[in-house]
């Protein structure tokens, strides 16, 4: 076919999942009865006594696919055939500890999220369900990323100064949340004045290194960071007293392991986020319109980025969802993080938003999904999963659980 070594290998997983999913029906070389030959004495052996019957065909045992919910959703076309061979290649992938009842579980989990998704932003899903199931091999993982980290710095023929790094997780969460915040203000302002800014987006952020140096190094001229960029690391509470389980932290689309997590809370430019069954709940009403900052990590929480797409939450904005100026409040509950992109197409398609201090949905127009059917977003869709050799669905009072699907108005 002239296409990539990967490609190939993922179209073969895929074929294998439909093969195994054809094999549990009928298939072409399959007995049937023919009615032509009813007629036929040679095809009957009750017309002829002294023939015995020919024993009767043991059947054969029909093959059951691997993960059956993925193969369902391929067969059916509810996924890409990417995204299933993404799921099936992590799943195949794992551990022979892991066991085979929570590979089923997180396919199944997979094939919902992977619904609507592209393949590149699944492909971070991916990788979150596969720390969440092997967590010990994750964190052995970690420590030979941190092995690794470098960064090479040299000027080229023309002239031109090169950077070249591999960071960790850890090492590379301020970095990015930095760079990610003057980004994401000159790409607001370049929205707000058309023209005004001409430069690509990694011509901002060379231009964005360019000026965390300068500041460094004494120049007062730039303070566009502080009191406004905040990089939150997470954990639940039960997995921070425990030691167990994994963390996250803004920036960076990997889970963290528990050991990074109680370093990382120490810091004194990050901030440190507990989170409990429910999650925390800030309600101010009306009395202020700018959701506060404590607001805003509390809507991180929830959302972990832009809730439609999945974006770093450095590129988002913190919006109503019923306007200010329409009696909207200034909470949660009407509260949600969306990058400047999907607030114009949320806006300009007319989709609908419902949340709670939890979760949230977006509910598409008929123009999108005739059936209308909700869509989970935040951290419910785009955020780790929670680790599986841990307590599961039905035996933590229902956290894994998410809310029903709210009813399209």
């Amino acid at each position: 076919m002239g296409t990539t070594r990967a490609e190939a290998f993922r179209l073969i997983e895929v074929g294998r999942a439909l093969e195994e999913m054809e094999s549990g029906r009928p298939g072409p070389d399959d007995p049937e009865d023919d009615p032509d030959d009813a007629g036929d004495p040679d095809n009957n052996p009750d017309d002829d006594p002294d023939d015995d019957p020919p024993p009767a065909p043991k059947p054969k045992p029909k093959p059951q696919p691997r993960y059956p919910a993925v193969a369902a959703a391929l067969d059916a076309g509810e996924i890409s055939a990417d995204c299933g061979a993404q799921i099936i290649t992590m799943l195949d992938s794992l551990s022979p500890d892991v066991p085979a009842e929570f590979k089923q579980d997180a396919a199944a989990q997979l094939v919902e999220r992977a619904k609507g998704l592209d393949a590149t932003r699944f492909a971070r899903v991916v990788g979150r369900f596969k720390a969440a199931l092997d967590v010990e091999q994750h964190e052995r993982n970690l420590t030979r990323m941190r092995s690794r980290r470098h960064l090479r710095i040299y000027e080229n023929r023309a002239g031109m100064l090169v950077l070249n790094a591999e960071l960790d997780p850890e090492t590379a969460a301020p970095v990015r949340a930095a760079l990610d915040k003057l980004v994401g203000d000159a790409m607001r302002a370049s929205r707000d004045i058309p023209g005004l800014d001409g430069r690509t987006t990694d011509q901002m952020r060379a231009d964005s290194l360019a000026d965390l140096a300068r500041h460094a190094l004494g120049c007062e001229t730039t303070t566009a960071l502080f009191g406004t960029t905040t990089v939150v690391v997470r954990a639940t509470a039960t997995d921070l007293q425990h030691g167990t389980g994994l963390g996250e932290v803004d920036g960076c689309t990997q889970p963290i392991g528990m050991t990074t997590v109680h370093r990382m809370f120490t810091a004194g430019i990050l901030v440190p986020a507990l989170v409990g069954d429910n999650g925390e709940v800030l309600n101010l009403g009306r009395r202020q319109y700018p959701f506060s900052r404590a607001q805003r990590v509390a809507l991180g929480e929830r959302d972990g980025g832009c809730a439609f797409c999945g974006a770093p939450p450095a590129w988002c904005e913190a919006h109503h969802i019923v306007y200010w100026s329409r009696g909207g409040r200034t909470d949660l509950a009407n509260g949600v993080l969306l990058c400047s992109h999907c607030h114009h197409v949320i806006h300009d398609q007319g989709w609908q938003i419902r949340a709670t201090d939890t979760e949230i949905w977006f509910i598409p127009p008929a123009s999108v999904d005739t059936s209308r059917t909700p869509r989970q977003g935040g951290r419910a869709r785009f955020g780790t999963p929670r680790p599986w050799n841990t307590t599961r669905t039905g035996d933590n009072n229902g956290e894994d659980e998410p809310g029903a699907p709210p009813e399209p108005s």
